[in-house]
């Protein structure tokens, strides 16, 4: 099999995963009917879909045509991730003190996006393991 298909496969396959995941907590805020989970949760998923879907891809896509091979094998730095993570937690946070239903909105959609900037580190490893190394 084409190494490089499979590991496209496997990257399709992890982002699948975490939209179904997204999903899941769609529909658990759906469930709960608190003010929290649909003024919160379901309006932050609501911002992030469209960013996620539209514009990430994007702007991999026009960084990838500016991409030389890499030196030796190695993952893009961590840091964004956890950043937007940790923010995204200390907002969240501050919602306790503050009963600001727009500082969870950004606390939970920089939990969304820390994560996607995970995957999309993992996923860009991959893609330069597969594209330049192996080819």
């Amino acid at each position: 099999m084409n190494s490089r298909a499979a590991v496209l496969t496997r990257l399709v396959a992890v982002r699948l995963l975490w939209y179904v995941a997204i999903g899941a907590i769609a529909l658990m805020a759906l469930v709960l009917h608190t003010q929290f989970s649909v003024a919160v949760v379901l309006s932050a998923i609501a911002i992030y879909i469209p960013l996620s879907m539209l514009c990430l891809p994007l702007m991999a896509w026009l960084c990838v045509g500016r991409v030389a091979p890499p030196a030796g094998p190695g993952l893009p730095p961590v840091w964004p991730a956890w950043l937007a993570g940790a923010l995204g937690i200390s907002l969240l946070a501050s919602y306790r003190m503050l009963a600001d239903p727009a500082l969870a909105e950004c606390g939970f959609l920089l939990l969304l996006v820390g994560v996607d900037l995970a995957l999309a580190r993992r996923e860009a490893g991959l893609f330069i393991q597969a594209w330049f190394i192996r080819a």
